[in-house]
């Protein structure tokens, strides 16, 4: 019987990392070894405050509003309703934790080497991966993104998908190099958009099933699996501006209060 593979956790915490963390920890072959926990919001150098700011000034105060439900508000209205908060639960299981602005520091570095990973997995993380880090794992650095890759590519695919109206979109595992979105597919999965879904309930889905994706390739990579190169460059989506922010409000919602409390009671 192989041992099971060694995998450090990369994310922002949220809503959504927390679904990933629930299935690497119960997934068999798995040894969830350290999590990398990033604590920059737009730039690295930008205090949390001035980063906040930002970000309405660069979508709008509805989007910001989103991005704090699912985070901050999440995390405080788990801790009301008695449930263990992402640190919690890594402090629970002796899991390593590292918060940290920049996962290519040399501090970031020494912690990542010391846990010796056959492999890294990002989920919901903000951060772009170096050569140093992306080298250092046996079997490389993976990520699940919430879109059928090459398209909407960027920092929330979800939303595009929901502004444009596609009808369909999904959830792709792949491999990570030193471009955002890039790297060779290994997994892809379909996903039909309801009439009613919300961008909340939309990405709830894409990470739950991103997540079991990534369990069965890490489950079954070797160093030789090389993916499948993704076949166009496709454009790059970065934060929605205001005039976006205000369509989308037209057309969606961001989150029901309903499935919004649900979700963080009973799950």
């Amino acid at each position: 019987m192989s041992p099971a593979r060694r995998v450090i956790f990369c994310t922002y915490p949220s809503a959504y990392s927390d679904l990933v963390l629930k299935e690497l920890l119960k997934a068999e072959d798995l040894d969830l070894v350290g999590v990398v926990s990033s604590t920059r919001i737009l730039n690295k150098s930008d205090s949390q405050w001035r980063a906040s700011l930002r970000q309405i000034q660069l979508s709008g105060l509805r989007y910001a509003a989103y991005l704090f439900a699912i985070t901050y508000l999440y995390r405080g209205l788990a801790w009301v309703f008695g449930k263990p908060r992402f640190k919690q639960q890594l402090m629970a299981q002796q899991i390593p934790l590292l918060e940290t602005t920049d996962i290519n520091s040399t501090a970031s570095i020494e912690f990542l080497k010391a846990l010796q990973p056959d492999l890294l997995l990002s989920a919901h993380f903000n951060q772009l991966l170096k050569l140093e880090v992306l080298a250092l794992p046996q079997y490389g650095c993976l990520n699940i993104h919430p879109s059928l890759l090459p398209a909407f590519k960027g920092v929330d695919p979800a939303f595009y998908a929901l502004l444009k109206q596609v009808r369909e979109t999904g959830v792709t595992v792949h491999k990570q190099d030193e471009q955002f979105d890039h790297g060779a597919i290994l997994e892809q999965s379909k996903l039909s958009i309801r009439p009613r879904d919300t961008l909340f309930s939309l990405n709830l889905k894409l990470f739950k099933l991103g997540a079991m994706s990534a369990v069965r390739q890490i489950q079954q990579l070797t160093a030789e699996t090389a993916g499948r190169a993704q076949t166009s460059v496709g454009g790059y989506d970065s934060w929605p501006n205001p005039l976006a922010t205000k369509q989308f409000r037209q057309q969606r919602r961001y989150f029901r209060w309903r499935e919004y409390l649900a979700f963080i009671r009973y799950t």
